[in-house]
């Protein structure tokens, strides 16, 4: 194959490898965020139901002062098993997007030295006239998709990483207030993650005969 056919390949083939690979590094980028973002608030749903159900039962059963030290153990244990995971996920997101990042940089990079190959081949075949000029007006229409992407990345981003101490904050601030949708014992097998009991003790809040009350929920003593 003769080198102007090698060339031709390369002016073609090349701007093609970059825009798969953009596309995939967004696609497999995003995605993972999506991910991440709807299993963050999975988990926080899940929480606000446990530590809803926990404070109507301390309310109920707050007289006594065994179950009260019970449920106020449990509270403090699940909030840190919670606060772990939630950061978890957080961190995570952090570190996919800022390597979703890298990646679309690199592609960049990757798209700028193949426009300054081109210009310099224009150049160097047929030196300043139309062709060259025509080339060097063809090259920015390869970079719109480019940043349409870092675009696209950073409204996603953006309210979890331009504020994320401010997000965070307003978020975990919410899980101090009661919520009367959560006494449901439909979703007590979601609370288990966060402050398993053993199965003993005082069961749905009746006392047993046998030992002292304690309290069986979706969440319990460490």
């Amino acid at each position: 194959m003769s080198a102007v056919m090698w060339i031709k390949w390369m002016n073609e083939g090349i701007p093609l490898l970059l825009l798969m690979g953009l596309g995939f590094v967004m696609y497999r980028g995003m995605k993972k965020n999506q991910f991440l973002i709807a299993e963050r608030e999975d988990l926080v749903r899940r929480y606000l139901l446990f530590r809803g159900d926990k404070q109507v039962r301390l309310k109920v059963y707050g007289q006594d002062d065994i179950i009260q030290r019970e449920l106020l153990k449990t509270l403090s244990s699940s909030w840190k098993n919670f606060k772990r995971s939630y950061d978890q996920y957080q961190n995570s997101f952090l570190a996919n997007t800022a390597r979703t990042k890298l990646l679309l940089q690199l592609i960049t990079l990757g798209f700028l030295l193949n426009s300054a190959r081109v210009l310099i081949e224009e150049y160097y075949f047929y030196g300043f006239k139309d062709r060259f000029f025509l080339a060097a007006a063809r090259e920015p229409l390869n970079y719109v998709l480019v940043v349409l992407g870092f675009f696209l990345l950073r409204a996603q981003a953006r309210p979890y990483v331009a504020s994320y101490g401010k997000v965070a904050k307003v978020d975990l601030e919410s899980f101090f207030f009661p919520n009367p949708l959560v006494n449901d014992k439909e979703h007590e097998h979601l609370y288990d993650e966060f402050s398993p009991l053993e199965d003993k003790g005082v069961k749905d809040g009746k006392e047993d005969p046998s030992d002292h009350r304690r309290i069986e929920g979706g969440g319990g003593a460490q």
